[in-house]
């Protein structure tokens, strides 16, 4: 019986630690984190000033003081500050009035220590039930870098209609 529940216990510390180590893996926190990005983006109404500061908050600290966007298609290529995106995200968001973002098909990959490569398609779908609806589905790719135990996006590669034009 005593060797059953040490044999039970092991295999629960395995499953547990298992767990952890996925759970918290740089795949699984990348994962998470543009999800969570994606919730920030969106949009159900009129904000107050406040509202649309702590939405943008955590958007501005994932991005790297210089980020490089990339729209192949126009030969668009530019260092960007956070501020600046942040400007142009606000900007983008009053244009719509309800804005829901999602990111799906997420692959990542570490090709080194500090370093990911990440592709996914950015759901958008904006003013449902207006006149002016989209519903638009984007390939994009970031590279991401590790600075101080947190993952930032250094670069941004946009297909030409994707978050570029406004609606």
């Amino acid at each position: 019986m005593k060797r059953k529940m040490i044999i039970a216990v092991v295999v629960l510390l395995a499953g547990i630690t298992g767990w952890c180590l996925h759970h918290y893996s740089d795949r699984e926190v990348i994962k998470r984190t543009l999800s969570s990005i994606a919730v920030a983006l969106g949009k159900e109404g009129e904000e107050s000033p406040i509202q649309l500061a702590l939405k943008m908050r955590p958007v501005k600290d994932f991005i790297a003081p210089a980020c490089k966007v990339n729209v192949p298609e126009s030969n668009y290529h530019e260092l960007l500050d956070p501020e600046l995106v942040i400007r142009y995200l606000i900007i983008y968001r009053s244009r719509q009035a309800k804005l829901q973002v999602a990111i799906d098909g997420i692959q990542v990959d570490i090709p080194g220590k500090g370093s990911a490569e990440v592709s996914a398609l950015v759901h958008v779908t904006a003013n449902q039930n207006q006149h002016d609806f989209f519903d638009e589905v984007h390939q994009v790719n970031f590279s991401l870098q590790k600075q101080k135990k947190k993952w930032q996006l250094h670069q941004a590669t946009l297909p030409a209609d994707a978050l570029v034009h406004g609606h």
